[in-house]
C-alpha cells in the first residue's frame, strides 16, 4: 500500500506541481487587466484598485431624463469607466455630469448617435474613444442608418463583445493553471496579449517594476494614418460634429491615448514599430471639438510623473484621469 501511495505521488507530481506553483505563487499576485490578460505577477503594495465612494458622477441608462442646460452627458469605453477623466470633470465643474455605463463595451459613436436620435440630450455631450480601435470604430459607423437597424447591430454588438471578453477569474483553477503554461510556452492559439519592454527611466511606483512597461498587443494595431483611413477618419467625424450640431449638441470627441504610443519614446532598443496615428491625425484633420489626450500624458511622463498609466493596466490612472480633465475643461469653458 505504502509502495502505491509513493508510485500514486510520483505519477501525479508533474501534474500537481503546476497547479500548487499557480495557486500559490501566481494567482495570488495578478491585478490589474495586465496581470489578468497576460498573467503577469505585480507586489501586494502595488494596487490599481480605487475609492469611488465620493463621486459625484452620476450613472445613467438609456432613456433617462436630462435638463438641457448645466450637466454633460458622457459616453465611452472602458477609458472612462473607474476613477476616469468624468469622475474628475464632476468634481471640478459646477455642472452635472452624467456616464453611460450600459453596454460600455460598445461602439460609442453608435451610442451617440442612437441616443441622439430618440431622447432629448444635454447640451454638451463628450464622446471618448480609444486609439487603438479609432480607425475601426468610425469606420463602421453609418450616420444615416435608422434606428431600428442601428439597435439591432448594437445589440449584435454587445452580444459579440461579452463573448469575447469572459473574466478571466471566472475561470476554475485547472483552466486557469492550463491556459498560464500554454501562454508561458507560447503555444499556437495562446499567444500572450501583453507585450513588454525595457524602459530608459523610472515611469511607474511598482516595485521591481518601475522602468518596465507592460501593454496589450492591440495597442500596436492601426500604427499609421493612411490615405484611405485619413479619408474615413475625416468624413466620419465632420459627420458627426455636423449631426450633433442639427440637433444642438455641443459634442466633444476624446481620444484616448494608447498606453504604448505614450511610453514608446522610452523603450530601450524598441523592437516594436513607432506608433504615429495620433501625431498624423492632429496634421490631418483640425477642429475645435476634437481633443487628442497624447500631448496631455506623454508631457507628464517626460516631466517624470509616475503612474500616469498604471504599471499593471491597460488604462490612465487617477493622475493621468485628473490631467485629462483639466485639458478637456480648457475646451469647454
Amino acid at each position: 500500500m505504502k509502495r502505491f501511495i509513493i508510485k500514486t505521488l510520483l505519477y501525479s507530481l508533474p501534474i500537481l506541481m503546476p497547479i500548487l506553483v499557480f495557486v500559490c505563487c501566481i494567482s495570488p499576485n495578478l491585478s490589474g487587466d495586465i496581470g489578468y490578460l497576460g498573467y503577469v505577477t505585480f507586489p501586494d503594495s502595488y494596487v490599481s484598485k480605487v475609492d469611488l465612494s465620493d463621486s459625484k458622477l452620476i450613472h445613467c441608462e438609456y432613456g433617462r431624463i436630462f435638463p438641457k442646460d448645466n450637466s454633460i452627458l458622457t459616453i465611452g469605453d472602458s477609458f472612462s469607466r473607474g476613477k476616469s477623466y468624468n469622475y474628475y470633470l464632476a468634481a471640478k465643474t459646477n455642472d452635472s455630469v452624467y456616464y453611460l455605463s450600459k453596454q460600455w463595451q460598445t461602439n460609442p459613436f453608435q451610442r451617440f448617435m442612437y441616443m441622439a436620435r430618440t431622447q432629448e440630450l444635454p447640451q454638451v455631450v463628450i464622446v471618448e474613444c480609444v486609439e487603438r480601435v479609432l480607425v475601426q470604430r468610425l469606420s463602421k459607423l453609418n450616420v444615416s442608418q435608422s434606428v431600428s437597424s442601428m439597435l439591432q447591430q448594437h445589440i449584435i454588438d454587445t452580444t459579440t463583445v461579452v463573448r469575447k471578453t469572459t473574466p478571466q477569474k471566472d475561470k476554475t483553477v485547472l483552466e486557469s493553471t492550463q491556459e498560464w503554461i500554454k501562454r508561458k510556452m507560447n503555444l499556437r492559439g495562446y499567444a500572450n496579449p501583453i507585450k513588454s519592454a525595457q524602459l530608459s527611466k523610472p515611469c511607474f511606483s511598482c516595485e521591481g517594476r518601475e522602468d518596465e512597461l507592460y501593454f496589450y498587443v492591440d495597442d500596436l494595431k492601426n500604427m499609421h494614418l493612411t490615405d484611405a483611413s485619413a479619408n474615413i477618419v475625416s468624413t466620419k467625424l465632420d459627420s458627426l460634429f455636423e449631426f450633433a450640431k442639427s440637433k444642438n449638441i455641443d459634442l466633444y470627441i476624446l481620444i484616448a491615448a494608447d498606453k504604448y504610443d505614450v511610453y514608446q519614446e522610452y523603450i530601450i532598443d524598441n523592437q516594436y514599430p513607432p506608433k504615429t496615428l495620433l501625431k498624423e491625425l492632429e496634421q490631418h484633420y483640425q477642429h475645435p471639438n476634437l481633443i487628442i489626450s497624447r500631448d496631455t500624458l506623454y508631457d507628464m511622463v517626460q516631466n517624470n510623473i509616475l503612474d500616469v498609466f498604471w504599471s499593471n493596466d491597460t488604462h490612465w490612472s487617477p493622475i493621468g484621469a485628473e490631467a485629462v480633465a483639466e485639458q478637456i475643461l480648457k475646451y469647454i469653458d
